[in-house]
This record gives structure tokens, sequence and C-alpha cells, in this order.
């Protein structure tokens, strides 16, 4: 010890500059500090749906439902679409961006085939209360989860988890803790530090220990017993780029699948791909 307080005794402002900054780089990680970073992780005001269009469709049965946060203080947005006569379920996560509306076009497509579809919108998101986080993320997963068994009456043996981009964390978190059928996750990422190290390359100088593994999809699809997953990406994806899914697909444990859709981007589905991933989609409800 003596050599250190010689050492500090010799050099004190260079070691306490050091010692600055290196506190200065700990309280700045995404671990440490996930608040800095949520403007760029959640954009509940962007991309927002035609909400006429929603409250018009006729084509299946559907109604809003209104359920309340695990803590009680906020109240939230959910829409149950009836496929008369289905088994099965999906229960829909959606992305970073957006509300119930923006969706309609996915749920159609999940609708015809041959399921009905819930989707809630988390904290903060369209006309649910409260401020996105990342806890209440993945807590608002299960509470819809927890909703659609409770309140509409749906066995965990009839509940398909479905997640798109950032969703696929709300699914895959969900599958560790609850039951289901099978699980689809739609252009999603295989870490929260894979991503964000590529789209802010300041994030680079943070190594794996100072990032938070609870946006983690690799580690649910590594679990054991996981559902049987339908992986699912467009090749024209900017975003996230098609290797996420690559990679998750190869490292998942058990019964697993993957599409990939030529003509699609990051979450529209190009009309030209939509036919197989229908097709796709029916095939995996029927092997369930």
């Amino acid at each position: 010890m003596k050599w250190l307080i010689n050492l500090v005794s010799a050099y004190p402002i260079p070691l306490l500059v050091l010692a600055f900054l290196f506190v200065l780089w700990i309280v700045l990680s995404p671990r440490v500090s996930p608040g800095l970073y949520t403007q760029k992780l959640f954009l509940p005001e962007s991309n927002h749906g035609d909400t006429v269009k929603l409250k018009a469709y006729v084509k299946y049965p559907n109604k809003r439902v209104s359920f309340q946060s695990a803590d009680g203080k906020n109240m939230m947005r959910g829409w149950i679409f009836n496929n008369p006569g289905s088994k099965f379920v999906y229960l829909f996560h959606q992305g970073n961006s957006g509300d119930i509306p923006r969706y309609l076009e996915v749920v159609e497509l999940l609708l015809e085939s041959g399921a009905s579809v819930f989707i809630y919108e988390p904290r903060g998101y369209g006309k649910s209360f409260g401020k996105p986080t990342v806890d209440g993320w993945l807590e608002d997963g299960l509470t819809a989860y927890d909703f659609l068994v409770d309140s509409l009456n749906y066995t965990s043996d009839r509940i398909i988890i479905f997640g798109v981009s950032l969703g696929t964390t709300a699914a895959s978190h969900v599958s560790k803790h609850r039951a289901a059928a099978g699980m689809v996750l739609q252009s999603g990422f295989a870490s929260l530090e894979k991503i964000a190290k590529k789209e802010v390359p300041f994030l680079k100088i943070y190594p794996s220990w100072l990032f938070t593994h609870k946006l983690d999809n690799m580690r649910a699809v590594t679990a054991p017993h996981h559902p049987p997953i339908l992986f699912v990406h467009g090749l024209k994806d900017d975003l996230i780029p098609p290797a996420h899914t690559r990679d998750m697909y190869f490292a998942a444990t058990d019964q697993k699948s993957v599409l990939y859709l030529p003509g699609s981007n990051h979450t529209e589905v190009a009309p030209t791909d939509r036919e197989k991933y229908l097709h796709t989609l029916m095939l995996f409800l029927a092997g369930l």
C-alpha cells in the first residue's frame, strides 16, 4: 500500500482526473443509467396509424378493451379481434413506435392465418397512460398475457406470443415467465447491446456487463424448453439486419423455423411477400 500512497502523493491531480473519468464512464453506462437512452429506445409519438380506419374495421368481430398496469397506476388500451371458431390467439407485442391502428394490416394477416388477435399498447403508447421504461415495457407484456388469460378466458395452450421489432423483447420475456403454444418473432434483434452499438457507435466503449440484459432475445431463445418459434425477417430491413434473426435461429435450442421475406423491410410486409408469410403462418399453426 505504501507504493500507492506515494503514487497518489506524487501525482494527485492526474489520478483524481482518471478516477473521475472512470466513475463518469460507469455512471453514463446503459446498465447504470438506462433512462439516458430511453428517448432513443422508445418513440411513442411516432408512426401513429389511422384511428378512423380501426374503428370502422368490420371484417372480423372486434372491440376495444381496457386493463390496468401491474402497479395499478395506468390504464392500458387493448383490442381483441376474434376469428370465429379459431383455437389460437396471437398476443401481439408492438414495436417501439406506433399504436394499435398502425399495425392493423399485420393484425389482419394474423387473423387470416386462422387465429384471433389480442393487441395492446404499452404504457405511454397510443391511448395507454404512463411513461415508457425498460421495466415497464416487459412488465406490460406479462400484464397483457395475464389479462388475456384471466379476463378473456384463453388458456396457455391456445396462446401464440407474437412480437415485432422491439416488441420481440417483450414477447421473448413473456415466453420465459408464462407458458404458450408457440411464438413468432418478426424483425427481432439478438440483443440490445448488439443493435445499440451499431446504431450508437459511442456505446462501443462499454463492455457487455455494463449493458442491461433485460432486452435480450438471444437469452430467451437459447433457454431450455422454449415454445416452438417461427422467426421472420424482411431481407430489405435497413434498421435491424436479418443476420440477427439468422443468429437467433441457429442458436435456438428447441423446435424452430425461419422465414425470410425478400421484398419486405423492417415492419412492413411487401404485397409480394404477403401470401408466402400467410401460408407459413398457417403451417406453423397447423404444427402446434
